[in-house]
């Protein structure tokens, strides 16, 4: 059984100074304002929180710190995203001892792996971490590309008791949500752009971090849909979407027109999708944060950029335009 509880999980963005280093303070920041803002969890070292691009002495440090911060207060997750079993096992290690609930585990791929090499990393983290397992499916981050039968194999292995899926398509999320019913798992959508359809379909909440923006939204949006008052729920779905796909986009437009292109994305046949190399908008994210008095500087990891005066001020337009500023 998961000991993650159903609801709105922020994903932290991890913080740097202007010289690039762990910004401890901010994040200390960030995890107060998750707190305060009554959200069910937070999820450190994810994609989004740079997590592949942060040493393993940093990735401890953010552990430590968040445990220190957090424990007791709110459901606790950290990436242990790997390219090897031994590597995640050292991270599970780590969660464990700062008092975490569960570990997000994603598996980048190098080498070629057969589906039996994937089960047998997820068998042996589920067996030997001694921490509930969250089994993260982010093909276009991970290149891990599994049919909704193999997701469903990895759920049903004892010890993973939670999932967070990243797929933006409504066949592939409706067929596995469909064949997860009946094992004993917390099933979380990967996108804050799509609560409402997801939580339709069974699905627990999301982990986004899009919780951090607009908190409020999100937990009136999460009230709505337990109280089945389904139009209220998808009216701020509606905000939500807008306003998420225009800041993650970058790029001055439409907003109807980009969350128009969104849809037909997501709703298109699975197979006809080229959703590979999806564009990094975390830069985006964290100047928002930023603009929101958050964190102290938007910076990011090398090799990518941060945003410019241009974006800056697109993303200060999205956050006043809806309100979330």
């Amino acid at each position: 059984m998961s000991r993650l509880p159903a609801g709105n999980y922020a994903i932290i963005l991890t913080p740097f100074t202007e010289q690039g280093e762990l910004d401890l303070k901010s994040l200390c920041s960030e995890l107060e304002y998750a707190i305060a803002k009554k959200l069910t969890g937070v999820v450190v070292l994810g994609s989004n929180g740079e997590g592949p691009y942060l040493t393993a002495e940093e990735k401890a440090r953010v552990i430590k710190k968040t445990g220190e911060i957090c424990k007791g207060k709110i459901a606790l997750v950290a990436g242990a995203i790997a390219a090897g079993t031994r590597e995640a096992m050292e991270y599970a290690a780590l969660a464990r001892a700062a008092g975490f609930d569960s570990i997000l585990t994603a598996l980048p791929v190098y080498f070629h792996l057969e589906f039996e090499d994937v089960k047998r990393h997820y068998s042996h983290l589920a067996k030997q971490a001694g921490i509930e397992i969250t089994f993260y499916h982010v093909p276009d981050c991970s290149g891990l590309e599994l049919r909704p039968e193999q997701v469903a194999e990895i759920v049903a292995i004892p010890g993973v008791d939670s999932i967070k899926l990243t797929v933006m398509n409504r066949e592939f999320i409706s067929k596995t949500i469909e064949l997860c019913w009946g094992l004993d798992c917390q099933f979380f959508i990967g996108t804050g752009l799509l609560v409402y359809e997801a939580m339709k379909l069974d699905a627990k909440g999301p982990f986004c971090p899009m919780c951090l923006i607009a908190p409020e939204d999100y937990r009136a949006m999460y009230d709505f849909i337990m109280a089945r008052k389904w139009q209220e729920a998808f009216d701020l779905q509606e905000k939500l979407r807008l306003g998420g796909v225009a800041l993650f986009a970058g790029i001055e437009a439409d907003y109807e027109t980009m969350k128009n292109g969104f849809m037909a994305i997501y709703n298109s046949p699975f197979h006809s999708q080229v959703m590979s190399h999806t564009r990094a908008a975390h830069h985006l994210v964290k100047e928002a944060l930023r603009l929101k008095g958050i964190i102290a500087t938007s910076k990011v990891r090398l090799p990518y950029a941060g945003v410019d005066e241009r974006k800056s001020a697109w993303v200060r337009k999205v956050l006043a335009d809806f309100g979330w500023l």
